[in-house]
């Protein structure tokens, strides 16, 4: 008997171990699967492309101007990884792929020390399958990789306050602690700053806790911070004066307080995005932020669920209250929240988890409905013809919804049994929509429209982008262009190189008559107007929204 209940547990373990294996090669193997999107895919896939071209990894470049509206940890990261596999999409997006892989992990290992090995399994699980999680790495854009530094600057923090953790150990993780909020900065600013500091200042206020500032070791952590962040920001003042203004006033400061960045979103904005983006997760999601508030244990005694609960609370807040507002922005919270979820109550958790089969099955039967009635949505839209063959995917992730909740509203397994059934069908929905994606390139991506010149058309030759600009072009020609009537976010270069661009239309003119060949990128209604001007142009490209045409 004991022989045959050991060749059913290897039996199962080999399976589990072959079915992550599977999950964990589709992860990296989608990273690849579609083409750069506009704009912040093709903007952080150029600057590092540039940055290794050129050999100045100091100064990032955006279209050869000068771009530093973000730190370069990520652009340094990025090249690196050019350099050693290439320069392709999927080498692009390795390393967002790559700090959401190790942000599950870590997850799962602070579940593991502080609660054991169910609860590090349910929290990889849930954060490994939250539907905006499993996007976000498969997008090229800065949060992800913020997530995993501050996902590793919290949970070092937790692991160096607990009491369990010896003196000389708490010294350590407090180092880690301080060197992941460099990360964090080096990613993306003071955020990396200010986030911890309203955490630490109302879980102390909230906890009664306030000897845990005596633990912080800020005088060798704080030094380790500067090391690792000031040297770039000194060379760069020193390079740059312009950088102090723009990179922490304006960009700061300035982003966060107004509406220069036109991402003006409404206060609850943030709710939806949580209640989709934590899907299939929803329900206990919701319980967990309800009801973390409370704490367990006494109060001046380090509370590990209390400081996440708080840690969530203020991202979500501390976004929310922002006039400048993106759906990623929140995603350092997804942690927290997966921890949360993983140690909340057995019974009620299972309870949960039911209740979310249910909701899956619903789902299913939306998104069927959905595909049905998709030419009807999309009539008179000129991308329909894109969107229409999103159908198969929308009729795939129905019937993973549909099999995936009923699944799980017949199992009888406790949590964890539950828990994998609705990660395996969250994590499915999910990639569905990655690999459907791909259809809908033409409509966000520059990739189709670069494919159709030939090599030898544009190297070598001028090349302008007049009244546009796709930013993913530049990384597809593998070359910059100079721009014509169009600033953006490179208004900031092209004060400081104007020499680089071109004020006006007339002044392009001249420049393209007076060119024995060249290229230009052009809307259609610019086209127009150039065409009555008399300017000479052959059409050698084009895609929905725009045209690549030479000189002669």
């Amino acid at each position: 008997m004991n022989l045959a209940i050991a060749e059913q547990n290897r039996t199962r373990a080999v399976l589990v171990a072959g079915l992550l294996a599977l999950l964990v090669v589709s992860w990296f193997y989608l990273l690849g699967h579609r083409g750069l999107f506009n704009p912040d895919e093709g903007r952080y896939a150029e600057i590092p492309r540039e940055m290794l071209e050129s050999g100045n990894w100091l100064v990032p470049r955006l279209n050869g101007l000068v771009y530093i509206e973000k730190p370069p940890l990520q652009y340094w990261a990025t090249a690196a990884t050019y350099a050693v596999f290439g320069v392709s999409e999927w080498s692009a997006r390795f390393y967002m792929g790559l700090c959401a892989f190790l942000t599950i992990l870590m997850t799962a290992a602070l579940a593991h020390r502080l609660w054991g090995s169910a609860a590090a399994w349910r929290a990889g699980i849930m954060l490994g399958s939250s539907f905006l999680l499993v996007l976000m790495a498969h997008e090229l854009t800065l949060d992800t990789s913020l997530t995993f530094y501050t996902t590793l600057t919290i949970a070092a923090f937790c692991l160096a306050q607990d009491e369990r953790t010896s003196p000389t150990a708490r010294r350590h993780w407090m180092w880690l602690t301080w060197a992941g909020a460099a990360g964090a900065f080096l990613t993306k600013g003071l955020v990396a700053l200010v986030l911890p500091a309203f955490t630490l200042l109302a879980y102390s206020l909230l906890q009664r806790h306030w000897s845990i500032w005596k633990r912080l070791h800020i005088a060798s952590g704080l030094p380790l911070f500067l090391l690792l962040t000031l040297p770039w920001m000194v060379l760069m003042q020193r390079a740059l004066p312009q950088f102090f203004d723009f990179f922490v006033v304006r960009e700061h400061f300035e982003r966060y307080l107004t509406m220069i960045s036109n991402r003006y979103e409404p206060w609850w904005f943030f709710i939806p995005v949580f209640l989709v983006g934590v899907m299939p997760w929803a329900v206990p999601a919701t319980r967990a932020l309800i009801g973390g508030w409370r704490a367990t244990g006494a109060p001046g005694a380090f509370n590990v669920r209390r400081l996440l609960w708080i840690w969530a609370a203020v991202v979500f807040l501390f976004f929310s209250a922002s006039d400048s507002k993106l759906v990623p922005y929140i995603l350092p919270m997804f942690p927290a929240v997966a921890v949360l979820m993983a140690t909340a109550e057995e019974k009620r958790l299972s309870r949960d988890l039911r209740f979310t089969g249910g909701m899956l099955v619903t789902l299913g039967v939306l998104l069927c409905v959905a595909a049905l009635l998709l030419q009807r949505l999309l009539a008179g839209s000129p991308r329909a013809v894109y969107f229409l063959e999103l159908r198969p995917t929308l009729y795939v992730t129905a019937l993973v919804a549909v099999l995936g909740g009923s699944l799980a509203l017949r199992s009888r397994s406790g949590s964890l049994g539950l828990t994998a059934i609705v990660g395996l069908t969250g994590y499915l929905w999910a990639a569905g929509f990655l690999w459907g994606a791909r259809v809908v390139q033409p409509v966000y991506s520059g990739a189709g429209l670069a494919a159709q010149l030939p090599a030898e058309l544009y190297q070598g030759v001028p090349m302008f982008s007049v009244r546009t600009y796709d930013q993913t072009l530049p990384f597809y020609l593998r070359r910059t262009m100079t721009m014509v009537e169009e600033e953006g976010e490179l208004m900031f270069g092209l004060q400081l190189e104007p020499q680089k661009g071109l004020k006006d239309l007339a002044a392009f003119e001249a420049e393209w008559q007076n060119a024995p060949q060249a290229l230009a990128v052009v809307e259609p209604r610019t086209y127009k107007v150039l065409t009555e001007h008399g300017v000479p142009m052959v059409v050698r490209a084009r895609d929905l929204k725009r045209l690549i045409v030479s000189r002669r």
